[in-house]
């Protein structure tokens, strides 16, 4: 096998992408994506579903992320391409397998810029009304034509090269990285509510509400897929998107994702316990224990900050929280803005890989002289715009996303055996340890966040993922119907309709009929992982359907910084 040299800083690779992207750019592009809309949301709309025992949520969270996405650190290491998360599947199941797979993941990433640019809006209309009416939940047409420019104005930066892009939001990332550590560090030392954590939800003595810290265990769960906690973990993928323009990606790819999980798990957890201690119930005027009310708010950050400014404060006081609401008022704007620019970067990426496996026209892999695959960047913004203007709201897109996007963790938890032994001797710089075990419950997990995401969303997102197929035609077309590798793959659509199916009989907790009751539900849900786990690995190639040295082609190292 060739040896790779992976040593291209300021090279393009073969595919016409540079590679231009340090380490510290690539984890600060990785928290730049985790620190967006999702920590201003999420971080209080999972009380909803968990009260106060919220923070347990976003830990279960953070253990679960690792386990359904640390394999993608060994495949970006082992195939450093740019889109690597969306085109695992190709090589371990081919052309069906793959397509569906990374649809799922395309309906992720090209829908995530418009869910930032709206929450942009949405910030924005605290100070700036017009942008938002709040008895819809929704944008006016103002807010709309805001959210389009904020979409053009990072489509334009993302013109000039994923390099110049990457020291932009590395600056960016540090600013928000700060206001979250200063929010987490300095509102408790002015604001502390120790009864918030006991404070149950509002209606305890009554049905419906419970006492104490925590309530039934599957509130715990669900908040994690229904209130975007799940989405808020996103921004590590969007780093192994860019394997192909990161330098030296396979010794390097590894580190990135892993601090990427890490410094986003202490963000989340962290702002997650702030919020819990600092909601004041009289200073909002309502019935101690009502996290619905804390979980509806436009501007959750800014808005907690502001009822904590009561009579009897010092002058100096009021005028510090007075300010760390402006502070995380702008905070609320610039955070969402620069993810916008991740996500938007991200899914040209995905949309590049698929043209590099004949997905999509080859025209969509044409680069500008910096690097920018420029006509996958303008589908991308085309489609972040048709997901914008028929539902320009927060929370009516983040539990669809986020359900396609765990399809995609599914078939790639499967992966990881399966390529371990159709390549086993590519190096691999990151290995994944015991990686049947890894793979089984990292599958088993998978599952039971698309189940956790409740019907009828689950219906909805699935649906969308099926629809896959549709498009598939194109590429079964150029292939002329042949070498699809449909038998590999066949297991894929039916483990899909099968999870609908489960989803809409399952208990009322997760919107089921309740024709499988909980915890029943449950104990169906985790056999039935089990049985499509087994049917996943057996349905695998028995042969690599693609050669490994097709797959790490050395990069052509043509210089360009001329053009520079």
């Amino acid at each position: 096998m060739q040896e790779i040299d992976n040593r291209v800083l300021g090279k393009r690779t073969k595919t016409g992408m540079r590679r231009g992207m340090s380490t510290h750019e690539a984890i600060m592009f990785g928290v730049g994506g985790a620190v967006g809309s999702g920590i201003l949301f999420a971080a209080a709309g999972g009380t909803a579903y968990a009260g106060p025992a919220v923070i347990v949520s976003w830990v279960l969270a953070a253990i679960f992320i690792v386990l359904v996405t640390l394999p993608f650190a060994e495949y970006a290491a082992m195939f450093p391409r740019s889109g690597i998360s969306a085109r695992v599947a190709y090589y371990s199941y081919g052309s069906y397998g793959g397509f569906m797979s990374g649809w799922g993941l395309l309906i992720w990433a090209a829908t995530i810029p418009a869910i930032e640019a709206v929450a942009v809006s949405t910030y924005a209309s605290l100070y700036f009304p017009f942008l938002y009416n709040s008895t819809t939940g929704v944008l006016t047409g103002y807010g709309i034509l805001l959210s389009i420019l904020l979409l053009l104005g990072f489509f334009a930066l993302n013109m000039v090269g994923i390099a110049r892009f990457g020291k932009f939001n590395k600056v960016l990332t540090w600013i928000k990285i700060g206001v979250v550590v200063a929010f987490i560090v300095i509102l408790p030392m002015f604001i502390w509510h120790w009864g918030n954590f006991t404070s149950g939800f509002a209606g305890a003595s009554g049905s419906g509400g419970f006492s104490g810290f925590m309530p039934s265990v599957g509130g715990l769960f669900i908040a994690i897929p229904a209130s975007g906690i799940l989405f808020a973990f996103g921004g590590y993928r969007q780093v192994a998107d860019m394997a192909g323009e990161v330098k030296n990606p396979g010794k390097t790819m590894p580190k990135i994702i892993g601090t990427v999980l890490a410094v986003q798990s202490l963000l989340y957890i962290g702002m997650a316990f702030v919020i819990v201690g600092t909601v004041s119930w009289a200073g909002f005027g309502i019935q101690t224990g009502d996290w619905n009310f804390v979980a509806g708010l436009g501007s959750p950050l800014s808005s907690i900050i502001r009822a904590n400014v009561v009579p009897g404060m010092t002058v100096g006081e009021t005028d510090l929280l007075g300010g760390m609401v402006v502070a995380f008022f702008l905070f609320a704007i610039f955070s969402p803005g620069g993810t916008l620019g991740i996500y938007l970067t991200g899914a040209s990426r995905i949309i590049f890989g698929y043209s590099e496996e004949d997905a999509l026209p080859p025209a969509l892999k044409r680069t500008t002289k910096h690097g920018a695959p420029y006509l996958a960047l303008i589908l991308a913004l085309i489609l972040a715009i048709i997901f914008l203007l028929p539902l320009p709201s927060w929370y009516a897109l983040v539990d669809f996303v986020v359900v396609a996007a765990v399809a995609n963790f599914a078939i790639a938890s499967i992966s990881l055996p399966v390529l371990r032994r159709l390549y086993p001797n590519v190096e691999r710089p990151f290995k994944i340890p015991h990686p049947m075990v890894w793979s089984f419950v990292s599958f088993e997990v998978a599952t039971f966040l698309i189940y956790w995401a409740t019907f009828p969303t689950t219906l909805y997102a699935l649906g969308a993922v099926l629809a896959g197929s549709v498009i598939f035609i194109y590429q079964a077309n150029k292939k002329h119907f042949k070498g699809l590798n449909l038998r590999n793959s066949a297991w894929i659509p039916v483990y899909i309709v099968g999870m609908i199916l489960l989803s809409y009989l399952g208990g009322t907790p997760t919107g089921g009929t309740n024709l499988i009751a909980y915890p029943f539900d449950y104990v169906v849900l985790g056999i039935y992982a089990a049985i499509f786990f087994v049917i996943g690995l057996n349905s695998a190639p028995k042969e690599p359907l693609t050669s490994a040295e097709a797959l790490l082609e050395p990069t052509k190292e043509v210089d360009f910084e001329a053009e520079y």
